[in-house]
């Protein structure tokens, strides 16, 4: 069979924070041509996609004269995407989809829109893309979401039921190797320090919880605008054996949760509206074979049972999250059969080769019909 060409689409080349586009770009079978640089893609990884911001200055007075009908952007990616003979393009983020609906369509390219969190909850995003989304819905061949709430979502925003597939991401093989030390004092929480993970409520359980364990301890991997604020708080609180460890590398992500007894991570909705998808982190989590103590919100009790793999309090509820760690701090055989019951959560449904075969499935699908 013809090896199928995929035109991969992300507004950055290798964000941190986006490790579930990394992921998705290395289990796609065929030849990924990754382009990058915004919502409508104007740079590509092997640097054959002219950037229009580079065009030559008689190119750049012709289309502002307007003797150029169309955006010098366009005809480029245009131009790209029929050399290399794309057969399909996954489009990361909603946005990104509306850009390239019309250009999938000129070209007869099948579109495929993965939505990842903010681009289907943030109240400005949705309402500036509601017409273009709209089209999009029309246009796509398929629309990826990673949780039930987030399906239903696009759903009331316009698309047809029989295009949503929900595929939840699959955390790397490496966290599975992991072996959790659930007689240890540390907690983990992996995220950015922004208000939709609200790092500034974990610390606040926290504080509570080490009242009545006060040898715990707490690792915050990450960055982000609210690391400062954090940081000041946990001084302003006299909080106790925090360790604001920063941006970390893969292997070094699983030596902390290899040193630790549970994952913690106080997801709620933003003022913006911006919610989760279904958390990366949390999935990694549980692969390690961590309890996870989290919160009612988006994706997460998808895969997160109250009482069976995890507790969940909800949004906001400080009072609730420091009880759970108390819970899970005192009672260690419960944190032990927690952190079971989530690997084989994993192993029965979140494995990378079943993320690897639903994704190339469903390009086979849209590609072939098959």
């Amino acid at each position: 069979m013809e090896k199928i060409n995929i035109c991969f689409t992300s507004p950055s080349k290798n964000a941190y924070s986006e490790t579930f586009i990394q992921n998705l770009k290395r289990i796609i079978d065929g030849k990924v041509f990754h382009c990058f640089g915004g919502f409508f893609p104007i740079e590509s990884e092997d640097g054959k996609l002219k950037n229009h911001y580079s065009a030559p200055l008689i190119v750049k007075a012709f289309s502002k004269l307007g003797w150029i009908k169309r955006p010098i952007r366009e005809i480029y990616l245009e131009s790209y995407l029929k050399r290399n003979k794309i057969h399909a393009i996954i489009a990361n983020y909603g946005q990104s989809g509306a850009e390239l609906s019309n250009l999938s369509k000129k070209l007869n390219i099948p579109l495929i829109v993965h939505f990842h969190g903010y681009d289907a909850s943030v109240k400005d995003v949705i309402e500036r893309y509601r017409d273009k989304y709209l089209r999009m819905f029309e246009i796509a061949k398929a629309i990826v979401v990673v949780s039930s709430e987030m399906k239903d979502t696009i759903i009331r925003l316009g698309t047809d039921e029989k295009k949503v597939f929900l595929i939840r991401y699959a955390p790397a093989e490496a966290f599975m190797d992991i072996i959790a030390n659930y007689q240890s004092d540390q907690m983990i929480a992996i995220g950015r320090f922004v208000e939709k993970k609200a790092p500034y409520l974990t610390l606040l359980a926290f504080k509570q919880a080490q009242e009545k364990c006060p040898e715990l301890k707490l690792k915050l991997i990450g960055e982000g605008d609210l690391q400062q604020v954090c940081k000041d708080l946990s001084l302003a609180l006299k909080i106790k054996n925090i360790d604001f460890a920063g941006i970390q590398k893969p292997e070094d992500i699983v030596t902390e949760m290899s040193q630790s007894f549970c994952f913690i991570q106080h997801s709620k909705t933003a003022v913006s509206g911006d919610k989760e998808g279904t958390p990366v982190a949390v999935l990694e989590a549980m692969s390690a074979g961590l309890p996870v103590i989290s919160t009612y919100h988006a994706g997460i009790p998808d895969v997160i049972q109250d009482n069976e793999n995890g507790l969940l309090v909800q949004e906001g509820d400080v009072d609730g999250m420091a009880q759970a760690i108390v819970k899970l701090y005192q009672d260690r055989k419960l944190a032990e059969q927690f952190g079971i019951n989530n690997k084989e959560y994993i192993k029965a449904n979140l494995l990378e080769s079943q993320y690897k075969l639903a994704w190339n499935s469903l390009i086979q699908e849209v590609v072939h019909g098959k």
